[in-house]
């Protein structure tokens, strides 16, 4: 699948990576896959460096500290790379739009790169803190860099924010990646308290720290203008969030904590490492220290997509809807359950958000729903809005895009929008929904005949975002939501009544969020993860429109991160296809509620970005499809109905 596929990371501080991006990293390096990553910040912080039992008796060295964590990065990629954190690296010089980097690369894997800026954390007294994020704000015309001890670079410079902007389009131009990988642009709004959510090292009231979101603003604005390699504009981008980690539960499995923490601790320098360099091996705060922080223990994607981006059009063609090039795309089989597709098809809209939530209107029209990054090369307040692309007439052209706004329209508070779901209920309407800046649930609805709604608040707190919604047996509208306490659930006493919480509504505490999806005998059914472990938990209705009465019950599991998908069959004979992101980095799937083991679907070459899909095609056979690290549509296709195995990947496009 990485055939062509190049990934360039590009975060705040050397770790930031091995954080909050792992396991999505090393699963592209085992791939063979071509990876670079920028280090903006040289993380220099106050300059302190102890080893371990010598907290007190390290001296402030912003310049060995900063040497200290590349050679503890050098470490961990060699160990992911190649399994050998003594990796010889070939080390250059590449002149910038404000000065020089610092270029490494691993000898025996020249694909795999490490750029540093270094750039300060913060100027040195008496000039300006948090340098980073005043440069994104305007509130400094510069930020200084430092020499580290015995690197290649031994003058200090200094980036505007445009020559920083420049210097990362250079880098896109350089490494032509097909994914992007940045932190978190817009982390959630947090009230801290000294018992549940002490300040910590948060920026302000938002959930991380302000040079994580710094680094995420300038990377998706120095992704204007980006056209993929060669200008194909193949490639897709994907966030992650930063310490919020820590204040939600945790979403991986033992067995991925494990190996994250491996990494990490080669990257402080851990006891059995030694580089010999007297600037130090790590960063040394790290080595043995990782689990305390929270923010290992969970790998959480920023606009999760939404699950159903695959189904079927009104001819019963299968039909794709991911965003590459940070605009809409569309795939089609050639013919219902043919094995020919065509796309990819441009639809512009951009920038967008990852994910698209397509809906079928009662007439045949397909409404696609997209969240769009606005306003990002400019100063002052940032803009995101809800955004729609609708058919005119079934099988004919779209009209243009439109905004359906915000519901926290101006000011910050409006950067806080999640990606949108969007059903179809039995009267023909469709009702959109996203997690607000408040983290509760905002819809709109489109009624035929009077058309769209204001914006309606479904209160809700504490959401984490991505949602799931669905359709019941009698055409009412349900919605599920991961809470840092239990799933929660939205629905409608009849169908012309609003969505009001269910307030007995509560599953176990979600890992992750949940799935949902109207079985094939009528049930509907919500999936998750379970918090620290590799299973699923399932509940299921009592009875179609029935009460909740049994409490969740495992369904096993191979680990990963992300949303889980359901996606019911044609009969009760072909069940409900449970699919996810596994530990390996493939996609796992089982059927429900038949006694199916969970099975891999070993991704060619080994991994892929974003949220899988899945449907079934017009032969009643099962397809899954994700996008590709190398900015691709690949499909798999069951070879009969029923619960057999799977085709190999095919990739479209």
């Amino acid at each position: 699948m990485t055939e062509g596929a190049r990934v360039l990371q590009i975060v705040a501080h050397p770790d930031d990576d091995l954080f909050f991006m792992n396991p999505a990293t090393v699963h592209g390096l085992r791939a063979g896959t071509p990876s670079a990553t920028v280090y903006l910040s040289a993380g220099d912080a106050d300059g302190r460096n102890p080893m371990r039992l010598q907290e007190g008796l390290a001296v402030a060295d912003k310049a060995a500290y900063t040497k200290a964590r590349q050679n503890g990065l050098r470490a961990a990629y060699g160990a992911m790379a190649l399994g050998n954190p003594r990796a010889p690296w070939r080390s250059a010089v590449l002149p910038t739009s404000g000065g020089y980097a610092e270029v490494y690369t691993l000898q025996d894997r020249p694909d795999v790169s490490l750029v540093f800026l270094n750039i300060r954390q913060h100027a040195e007294e008496p000039g300006p803190r948090r340098q980073l994020q005043r440069l994104w704000a305007g509130e400094i015309e510069s930020a200084v860099t430092i020499a580290p001890a015995g690197g290649l670079v031994d003058a200090e410079y200094a980036y505007t924010r445009d020559g920083l902007l420049d210097t990362l389009r250079q880098l896109l131009g350089l490494f032509a990646p097909t994914l992007v990988r940045t932190l978190d642009p817009d982390p959630d709004r947090l009230v801290h308290d000294p018992e549940r959510f002490p300040q910590h090292r948060d920026f302000g009231d938002l959930s991380d720290h302000h040079d994580h979101t710094a680094a995420g603003l300038f990377a998706w604005a120095a992704l204007d203008g980006y056209q993929g390699p060669q200008a194909t504009g193949r490639f897709s981008v994907e966030s992650f969030r930063g310490y919020a980690n820590e204040r939600w539960p945790h979403g991986l499995s033992p067995q991925a904590v494990s190996q994250k923490e491996f990494y990490l601790n080669l990257y402080g320098g851990a006891e059995a490492w030694d580089t010999g360099d007297p600037a130090g091996s790590g960063d040394y705060h790290i080595a043995f220290n990782t689990r305390g922080t929270g923010w290992l223990q969970s790998t959480t994607p920023r606009y999760p997509a939404a699950t159903r981006w695959l189904g079927q059009d009104p001819k019963g063609r299968l039909t794709a809807f991911a965003v590459v090039g940070q605009q809409a795309n569309a795939w089609m089989q050639a013919e219902p359950g043919g094995d020919e597709w065509t796309g990819p098809f441009p639809m512009g809209g951009g920038p967008l958000a990852p994910g698209i939530a397509p809906v079928l209107s009662s007439d045949g029209r397909w409404l696609l729903f997209a969240l769009r990054l606005t306003e990002l090369t400019q100063d002052g307040p940032q803009g995101r809005e809800l955004v729609l692309l609708e058919q005119s007439e079934p099988e004919m052209p779209f009209h243009p895009w439109r905004t359906l706004g915000n519901p926290s329209a101006g000011g910050e508070r409006s950067r806080h929008l999640g990606g949108p779901t969007a059903v179809r209920d039995g009267l023909g309407r469709i009702h959109v929904f996203v997690r607000n800046a408040g983290q509760g649930v905002s819809a709109r609805i489109l009624d035929p005949g009077t058309g769209w709604s204001d914006w309606l608040d479904l209160k809700g707190s504490e959401l984490q975002e991505g949602l799931a919604a669905l359709t019941s047996h009698d055409g009412r509208v349900e919605v599920f939501a991961a809470n840092r306490g239990a799933v929660h659930h939205w629905g409608q006493s009849e169908i012309r009544q609003p969505l009001s919480r269910g307030p007995r509504f509560k599953l176990t505490v979600p890992g992750a969020p949940p799935g949902g999806a109207l079985q094939p005998d009528g049930r509907v059914m919500v999936a998750y993860r379970r918090p620290g472990s590799i299973r699923i938990m399932v509940a299921e209705e009592d009875a179609p429109g029935g009460r909740w009465g049994q409490p969740a019950q495992p369904a096993g599991g191979r680990g990963g991160f992300g949303p889980v998908v359901a996606a019911p069959g044609p009969s009760a004979a072909h069940g409900t296809l449970l699919v996810t992101r596994s530990d390996l980095g493939g996609v796992a799937y089982r059927f429900w509620p038949q006694e199916t083991p969970w099975s891999e679907l070993p991704v060619p070459d080994g991994a892929f970005a974003h949220t899988p899909a899945a449907a079934y095609d017009a032969h009643g056979r099962a397809v899954v499809a994700v996008i590709g690290l190398d900015g691709r549509l690949h499909v798999a296709r069951q070879e009969t109905p029923g619960h057999g195995p799977f085709t190999p990947w095919r990739a479209v496009g």
